[in-house]
């Protein structure tokens, strides 16, 4: 339900937001939160509300392609691991002990540092780091799958 309510806010910022979330009005720095802004302003005049509005879809987006990134590889090396064993599944088991021992922090600050910092690169690096554990998840399962009466 919170997902369903974040997405519906999402949505319909643009109707919802009492004002453009980048309009800085210099005037009401810092002001409290009256009828004209529910949330009060930030340093530069902007209003709160209208800015966490139009936020919430930066997080769903990124949070949505970084996972999407994640599943999509850690599932298909885990499918792949899992159902022809042997040497495949040694080098794949390999491959993600290497990527676990790198904590992914600073993978990620390695990564932006070389590449420019924009949201996209961000969504890339977070998918791309967070996959290992979902390989193992998922060959277990397709493991303990094969192993069943019914297969």
């Amino acid at each position: 339900m919170l997902i369903a309510f974040l997405f519906a806010l999402a949505a319909l910022a643009p109707l919802i937001a009492p004002h453009g979330p980048n309009i800085q009005q210099l005037t009401k720095r810092l002001a409290g939160p009256d009828a004209h802004y529910f949330m009060g302003t930030d340093d530069l005049g902007r209003d709160t509300f209208s800015r966490m509005l139009y936020g919430v879809r930066i997080s769903l987006t990124v949070g949505f392609v970084a996972v999407g990134i994640s599943v999509v590889i850690g599932t298909l090396l885990g499918l792949i691991s899992g159902y022809f064993g042997g040497w495949v599944d040694t080098v794949v088991m390999r491959f993600v002990d290497v990527m676990l021992c790198f904590p992914t922090f600073f993978l990620i600050l390695l990564v932006i540092a070389f590449l420019e910092p924009s949201i996209y690169n961000v969504m890339i690096v977070i998918g791309l780091t967070s996959w290992p554990g979902l390989t193992r998840l998922v060959r277990a399962e397709v493991m303990s799958m094969k192993e069943r009466e019914f297969i």
